[in-house]
């Protein structure tokens, strides 16, 4: 299972940049791809030419390329597959990307974000900014949001949508009963009312400027289903698994029947056509899952399903005997990194704790990782912002190893090497608690980083579990290898790399330090830089794009430099898709809005 990020990091928000196209679905199109780069056993398609980059004295947030192809076959049922089964369908609680991915086909949000990382709108018309007049600045420091909805839309069930379903979208996420939010309340609380009533024309209240307004509402909710059900029961009554015919949506394709741990089976959403101006062109769409990911690829082999999702660079190997035009793999937002536990080590090392993690970075050989454990699969990257955003600032620098120098700091610190090749200082040798997550590759990585560790004299221990993305309260507080509770030295995992500005604020900002009640926030490493902080708090406090894009470099700076004492990067990952050829205008997408973003558009024939 990959992490995925709860709260604002996993917004499906910003654009600019691109990602490729399928190679399997040439009909739906984006914008020229340059020339691919070969992988040794899938074909690998290469980010598209973006259609307007950004420039210095402004941000480009609209302007895909995507166009479908019109069906000339409807009907027909489409098999997904997946190895997890969702926990819920419910975005707001959404924590798993396959929880994402089965609800995309069934909700639909204000906005949309495109493979090419563009907003495109949805249940909306526009793209409110300043410079179009959609966000007003008001003199008491707040601003006012104003979304036009498309008229005559409608819920599942007839009902019309309009601006009370925003409002109570609202009131649903504020209401004090309301709990296990993913992204909490973040945004949210600022909303002092929404306008509109039973109109399409809604106005948004915030007593501050919120720079990620264009990703809050995703999606919109139905007032009248909410009403139906107490919140402080909607982790267990709104959407329930056992009866999601129950549900009212806005998706493409809604829910009739599921069977736990096995299959759920959608139908054609008959009131769509009132907000994309087309029904939906499949008969239906069912979910098959496997319970793993090796069962799902021979399931693909077998002719099971006609689209394989939830799939990285590390599952490459296993897809030998599968037809290359039959695999979309392209750059995905996902990376992997070593995060570094600067609140430890500086217990167990005081003042040689910033030095001891330098070395370490700079002994670590990130390209003998790139090319052995994971196959030369993947890219080594010195940034943690992906280079498909439009906030990316190429920072360049060398991605090779330098353990000499390492082992240079090291000694200028008092670190000298004892009879067993250990460094050690005042008696106490210099000895490091890796942990990761139980797959094999990462398990793999940190052998190697171990060994490249030991030649500079640095002693390591592995641990491998499943407790290390548990949550505070699912845990107890000594529980070894856990990121929220801090009981680590270093860790590995993947990390979304945010595509609104703001997702890295709760993991970066010292307010995101979840020690203190009522440990929220995402900064495990808990790091507190005051330059960091000000750059995070310029992104929240801004709608001006230009000054964020601006502080956007700004943190990359500091992320290169030798200040980031908190996280290593260790290469960009990839994404991965098996599709059948007979399936049009899939393209995936490398954001949270999954490969269902426009599931709508397929059609098979």
């Amino acid at each position: 299972m990959r992490k995925r990020l709860i709260g604002i990091l996993t917004a499906a928000a910003v654009v600019a940049g691109a990602c490729s196209s399928s190679t399997a679905t040439p009909s739906a199109t984006l914008a020229p791809t340059a020339a691919p780069t070969a992988a040794p056993t899938a074909a690998t398609t290469a980010a598209p030419t973006p259609a307007a980059s950004p420039s210095p004295a402004g941000v480009v947030l609209t302007g895909t390329t995507y166009k479908a192809t019109p069906a000339t076959v409807t009907g027909g049922s489409v098999v997904l597959s997946e190895y997890q089964y969702p926990d819920t369908v419910n975005p707001y609680f959404a924590q798993a990307e396959t929880d994402i991915e089965v609800s995309g086909s069934m909700f639909d949000g204000l906005l949309n974000v495109t493979p090419d990382l563009r907003y495109t709108p949805d249940l909306a018309t526009n793209v409110p900014t300043v410079d179009n007049g959609g966000v007003v600045l008001t003199p008491a420091g707040g601003m006012d949001v104003t979304w036009t909805l498309r008229t005559g839309m409608k819920w599942s069930d007839g009902q019309a949508i309009t601006c009370a379903d925003v409002q109570g979208t609202w009131k649903w996420i504020m209401d004090p009963t309301n709990t296990g939010l993913a992204g909490g309340t973040t945004g949210w609380e600022d909303i002092t009312g929404v306008d509109g009533g039973t109109g399409t024309n809604c106005v948004m209240h915030f007593s501050k400027v919120y720079e990620g307004y264009l990703s809050l509402v995703s999606p919109v909710l139905p007032a009248h289903y909410l009403s139906t059900i107490k919140v402080a029961d909607a982790p267990t009554k709104l959407y329930p698994l056992t009866d999601l015919k129950s549900g009212v949506y806005s998706g493409s394709y809604i829910p009739t029947v599921a069977r736990a741990d096995a299959q759920i089976t959608l139908v054609p959403n008959p009131n769509w056509q009132t907000i994309s101006g087309h029904a939906p062109w499949l008969g239906s769409v069912i979910w098959k899952y496997y319970g793993d990911p090796d069962a799902m690829i021979q399931g693909y082999k077998a002719g099971e399903y006609d689209l394989g999702q939830d799939m990285t660079n590390a599952n490459i190997p296993s897809l030998t005997g599968i037809d290359p035009s039959q695999m979309v793999i392209h750059d995905s937002l996902l990376y992997e990194l070593n995060q570094f536990n600067s609140k430890q080590l500086t217990a167990e090392y005081g003042s040689d704790a910033s030095t001891i993690i330098n070395a370490v970075k700079l002994a670590t050989d990130r390209e003998a990782i790139a090319k052995g454990p994971l196959g030369g699969n993947v890219k080594v990257t010195n940034n943690f912002i992906s280079p498909l955003t439009w906030y990316y600032k190429e920072e360049g620098g060398s991605t090779a190893a330098d353990p000499t120098k390492a082992a240079s700091l090291l000694a200028a610190a008092g670190w000298t090497k004892g009879a067993d090749g250990y460094l050690a200082k005042g008696g106490k040798t210099l000895n490091l608690q890796y942990c990761t997550t139980t797959a094999a590759y990462r398990g793999d990585t940190l052998k190697l980083i171990s060994s490249q560790l030991k030649a500079i004299g640095i002693k390591t221990n592995v641990t491998q579990t499943k407790n290390i993305f548990a949550g505070w309260n699912e845990v107890p507080a000594t529980t070894p290898c856990n990121l929220v509770h801090g009981t680590f030295d270093v860790a590995e995992f993947a990390y979304q790399s945010p595509l609104d500005p703001l997702g890295g604020y709760l993991v970066y900002n010292s307010v995101g330090i979840p020690d203190a009640a009522p440990h929220n926030g995402q900064n495990t490493a808990r790091i507190s830089l005051p330059a960091l902080d000000a750059a995070y708090n310029t992104v929240k406090s801004s709608v001006d794009f230009s000054k964020v894009k601006d502080a956007m470099f700004g943190i990359q700076d500091i992320y290169v430099s030798s200040a980031n004492t908190y996280e290593l990067p260790l290469y960009l990952k990839k994404d991965v898709w098996l599709v059948n050829p007979k399936l049009h205008n899939f393209t995936g997408n490398p954001t949270t809005s999954a490969a269902e973003w426009n599931i709508g558009d397929w059609w098979i024939g």
